[in-house]
């Protein structure tokens, strides 16, 4: 049985738009801060594992403080749960793809995330995604090609992970959906925690069957605190929070366009920090990565008639 309504589609405000990029820009921040806790000693699972100990901790504080009651729509919680555990597949893939084959090709095929949002969303909606948006998604896909200068070092040996990093992009695409549909039935507080606890839980178990140390053994104590907390900060707290928060006032699709300011901001990130070589073909890369970005929200105001199916 099918109900048809009219509902009107603001475009998001800037403000959230700007929230949501910002979680991009942190991620950007975030890449070569773990290449330096690499160097440091760590290995990728235990600074995942230590991030998620620390976002479990940080919002379960932030829950029992705030002292709301839990939601009892089992729709929300199935939703949650499933994303949570769908979000643990992102950096779980992604360390495989980065352990069979070079970075940049791994966090080149990451990007297929936005089209495959567009795509799970016209699955969900069945709304076939705008020209704009299409447009926008092939030129962050090509401009994270260009940056990476992925066609010179892609062949059959490098191409090893690159099943994984799909898998990893696929997994981060099916978190943006479906954390865009918990509406406001908990605080952010709430969801976070539970995204967090829930990869909390499962890494280990994956480590425990690939034989992964989780405990590091090389950096001394207190270094080891400080790197988890920095990078439990910047790489969960904030981030997961402002995702879980502004992400339904922007949609997942449009979310998903606009967290690719990583890209952009890692490689200058890596320029500055990290003394990576940042040349004319990483420069021509950013642009089209930031014009695919900017060109979805430039779209004017519109309303459009939407199926919903009962």
């Amino acid at each position: 049985m099918t109900l048809e309504a009219l509902q009107i589609m603001q475009k998001p405000d800037a403000f959230s738009c700007g929230m949501m990029a910002l979680v991009g820009s942190i991620w950007g921040l975030h890449g070569p801060a773990v290449k330096c806790a690499f160097e440091a000693g760590f290995t990728f699972p235990q600074l995942v594992f230590g991030e998620y100990l620390v976002g479990s901790l940080a919002f379960g504080a932030a829950v029992l403080w705030q002292r709301t009651r839990l939601p009892q729509d089992k729709r929300f919680w199935s939703l949650l749960l499933t994303a949570s555990v769908i979000g643990c597949g992102v950096p779980l893939f992604l360390f495989w793809a980065y352990r069979l084959g070079p970075v940049s090709i791994g966090a080149t095929l990451l990007f297929l995330y936005v089209p495959f949002t567009q795509l799970l969303n016209f699955f969900v909606t069945r709304q076939i995604p705008s020209h704009r948006e299409l447009v926008s998604a092939g030129l962050v896909i090509v401009g994270a090609a260009v940056a990476a200068d992925f066609l010179s070092v892609a062949n059959a040996e490098n191409l090893r992970g690159a099943p994984f990093a799909v898998l990893s992009a696929l997994c981060f695409a099916s978190f943006f959906v479906l954390t865009s549909r918990l509406g406001q039935d908990a605080t952010p507080a709430i969801r976070s925690f539970v995204c967090c606890g829930v990869g909390g839980i499962v890494l280990p178990v994956f480590a425990a069957l690939a034989g992964w140390t989780l405990l590091p053994s090389g950096p001394p104590p207190g270094q080891v605190v400080l790197w988890l907390l920095g990078l439990g900060i910047f790489g969960q707290v904030i981030p997961v929070y402002l995702m879980v928060h502004f992400g339904p006032r922007t949609g997942s699709a449009l979310g998903s366009i606009l967290t690719t300011t990583e890209l952009p901001v890692a490689i200058i990130a890596s320029g500055i920090i990290l003394g990576d070589r940042v040349g004319s073909a990483q420069i021509a890369g950013v642009l089209l990565v930031l014009t695919g970005i900017a060109l979805p929200y430039l779209r004017s105001h519109q309303t459009t008639t939407t199926t919903i199916a009962l």
